[in-house]
């Protein structure tokens, strides 16, 4: 499979997860952690075919793997934070819809700090 196509396939199973959502509540969780597990997958792939060829591929691809495997957990847990915090003062003003959507961009703009701290402590060295 081409991988022009891996983010069409993400975006689709997210739609899928919505609409699931709104029909089975049961299923969203199982469809979550498949979108999970695949986005990990898709990410270990990309680095492992990045460095395929290259010299001492076996410590450039532990050392990127354990940095996204840090990068990931640092996000969750952050990006977590963020949103729980955001969620619990938005939504006793203004409801908790908005307090849900406040919560998710939150946690959506840590990750993308996190990430760019890490990016840049990265190639400083």
């Amino acid at each position: 499979m081409p991988q022009k196509y891996i983010p069409i396939l993400l975006i689709l199973f997210s739609l899928f997860t919505i609409f699931y959502l709104w029909q089975y509540p049961t299923l969203t969780t199982i469809l979550g952690m498949l979108i999970l597990f695949l986005s990990l997958a898709f990410a270990l792939h990309a680095i492992i075919q990045k460095h395929k060829q290259t010299e001492n591929s076996r410590i450039k691809i532990a050392k990127d793997v354990l940095i996204f495997i840090a990068t990931f957990l640092l996000i969750s847990f952050l990006g977590g934070m963020a949103g729980l915090f955001t969620n619990f003062y938005v939504s006793d003003k203004f409801g908790i819809t908005t307090g849900f959507i406040c919560a998710m961009l939150a946690g959506i703009v840590v990750g993308y700090l996190v990430k760019k701290f890490i990016a840049n402590a990265i190639s400083f060295n």
